[in-house]
């Protein structure tokens, strides 16, 4: 064989792709068929030898580069250390470290925390009150149904005192005053209005019953606690707390919700936006170096207390969702329309009410940190509640429900904004190297917003492209999106996003105990995952007296009831013993707002509540 059949062999071997000569070819058969029939020849040998070894580097070659490529790939996507978006100058303070590296450390493990508060007996605060108080507050009940029945077990194992109850039935009052205990009953609601031994009463009637019950106990000066939803209508609440006012009366919807200590907590410590501050030790003092997780327990007494130094920044979304199967059955309140039915007005005004939290906490602690709005304070600001609405609600539900379409909102799904809009709030001002005229009115253009100048009929003008808005710092906005359903289950859960974490109520998050804290750098990694839980109040006594309860964690209703037995035990109770007419504890007013439930937030949420059905088109009822 020649030189120059070993090269050509040798080159078709390393470079496939090279095209072979006929001659060539032609000798590399023979070359084939000379070696399937005689013993190999020591050039023949010599081409074996480098291909076995081009053969084994190429290997070699392969394996090296697939470790490296494999290497590389499992770092990148094990390791939130790798930056993936590099953004300059967004503050001093991220001193241009990639994400997920601070202080020299790659990829920090978060702290992991457990805060829990233990719970005292069954209303022992409110209790001793009770005891101490030589009049205690004398309770009606007014529509003894499936709620009635568990906040007067709530009323009763917490020591208070039920007077009386009134049903339309007259066999359904009497047979409730049996089950409880209580002294007096009546077959109608002008019997229990009239009753000299009921200071105030709770109004458990369907939804589409609430005004009109009310109304009455009001001009029969009767305080009253009345089921959420306040009214199906804006305009029915606004009627009943101008008669309450005017009579010098308490009036409150029963907003559990914000009762719960767990609300409480996070009202305090992140959605106003002073309450942060207010102690400078943080969580980690109470860890060891070496420590990544610890339960720490508190009591009630002690919640606002607890060491914080948490860095959430303002909160600025919300989410969640309430839901579940109701029965299917047209006569139950929940799919029926003169009863008020609906999954907005059942779950969905929770929803509102806990955005709503977030707007009042935001714009109160800009103004004062003590500030709380009282009956006086509603007429002299001639309707302050109109801060608190969103500025946009957009909805849309349907009625549809196994093969069936009801007259009320089966599922909704219904988004609140607050702040911001397609261009913030712009004042025609923009921001540029020097002021420009418009030409389309003759007036000048400031510097405070960068615009485009565009032509319009031939004649210039600007537009918004990036705006400035007045006061922004302070001003509140916040995107919530809300689902409810009658027809799915759901896990009641509602998360606060903030601009540095966010937090989640885990469900039932209308009656909650428990939720979480995740904290993360700006623009960066999570480093620090608290959880925090409540413990509720014991029932045994309850379900050993009366059974157990038709709604879960009835037993939340006691923090409601503390708080009105408590404002009434100082403050003194409106109608009763002159009270309202200069002779109460706190000035003669006695108890007529608290501050967990203000009489504006309550207005609002009927207002928005009434907005979302109108929105989605099932608002007539009757």
């Amino acid at each position: 064989m020649t030189a120059n059949n070993v090269d050509l062999e040798e080159a078709s071997f390393v470079t496939e792709a090279t095209p072979l000569s006929p001659s060539a070819t032609s000798t590399s058969s023979a070359m084939c068929q000379s070696t399937s029939t005689s013993n190999p020849s020591p050039s023949h040998q010599l081409i074996h030898q480098r291909r076995s070894w081009l053969l084994v580097l190429s290997i070699g070659f392969v394996s090296i580069i697939s470790t490296v490529l494999l290497s590389s790939l499992a770092s990148h996507s094990h390791s939130r250390s790798d930056p993936i978006i590099h953004i300059n100058d967004v503050s001093e303070a991220m001193n241009d470290v990639p994400l997920g590296r601070r202080d020299g450390i790659e990829n920090p493990s978060p702290e992991r925390l457990s805060i829990h508060f233990s719970s005292p007996p069954m209303l022992g605060a409110t209790s001793n009150i009770i005891h101490k108080s030589p009049y205690p507050l004398r309770w009606g009940i007014l529509g003894p149904g499936r709620i009635a029945n568990d906040f007067t077990s709530t009323l009763l194992t917490s020591g208070c005192t039920v007077s009386a109850v009134a049903s339309s039935s007259l066999s359904r009052a009497q047979s409730f005053a049996q089950h409880f205990g209580i002294p007096s009953h009546y077959g109608s609601y002008e019997e229990l209005a009239s009753d000299p031994n009921v200071d105030i009463v709770y109004v458990a009637t369907t939804n589409q019953n609430h005004l009109q019950p009310t109304l009455l106990m009001l001009r029969h000066g009767k305080n009253v606690l009345v089921e959420k939803p306040t009214t199906i209508t804006y305009e029915d609440t606004r009627l009943m707390y101008a008669e309450a006012e005017k009579r010098g009366l308490f009036l409150m919807t029963n907003h559990w919700t914000r009762f719960f200590p767990l609300i409480k907590y996070l009202r305090r410590n992140f959605l106003t936006t002073d309450g942060i501050d207010d102690l400078n030790h943080s969580l980690r003092s109470h860890l060891e170096p070496s420590m990544k997780q610890r339960v720490i327990h508190h009591s009630y007494d002690n919640s606002n207390k607890v060491p914080r130094n948490y860095q959430l920044g303002k909160v600025v979304a919300m989410h969640g969702d309430f839901g579940f199967p109701t029965p299917l059955s047209p006569s139950d309140r929940f799919l029926n329309r003169t009863l008020g039915g609906g999954v907005t007005l059942d779950v969905g005004c929770y929803l509102v009410e806990l955005a709503l939290l977030a707007a009042h906490d935001h714009r109160d602690s800009q103004f004062s940190t003590t500030r709380a709005l009282k009956k006086s304070d509603m007429k002299s600001r001639g309707g302050l509640e109109m801060d608190l609405k969103p500025d946009g609600v957009i909805a849309t539900g349907h009625g549809l429900y196994n093969g069936l379409t009801f007259p009320v909102d089966v599922e909704s799904s219904f988004s609140l904004r607050w702040g911001g809009g397609s261009y913030g709030i712009w004042n025609g001002e923009c921001i540029g190297s020097a002021a420009k005229d418009d030409t389309t009115n003759g007036s000048k253009v400031n510097d405070n917003a960068l615009c485009d100048t565009i032509s319009i009929g031939g004649k210039k003008t600007n537009t918004p492209h990036i705006t400035k808005e007045t006061n922004s710092l302070d001003r509140f906005t916040m995107l919530a999106t809300f689902q409810a359903s009658f027809r799915r289950p759901s896990t009641f859960e509602v998360e606060y996003v903030f601009e540095h974490g966010r937090i989640l109520i885990r469900g039932p998050g209308n009656c909650p105990s428990e939720m979480t804290i995740y904290e993360h750098e700006p623009f960066g990694p999570l480093v620090r995952e608290t959880a925090v839980s409540f413990e509720l109040p014991a029932v045994e006594t309850a379900v050993r007296k009366y059974g157990r309860s038709n709604y879960p964690r009835a037993e939340g209703f006691v923090y409601v009831i503390e708080a009105i037995e408590r404002c009434m035990a100082v403050r003194g109770v409106p109608g009763r013993d002159g009270i309202g007419e200069g002779d109460g504890v706190d000035g003669g007013v006695g108890c007529l707002e608290l501050e967990e439930n203000t009489i504006e937030e309550q207005l609002v949420t009927v207002e928005v509540t009434e907005e979302v059905l109108k929105k989605m088109g099932y608002l007539n009822f009757g």
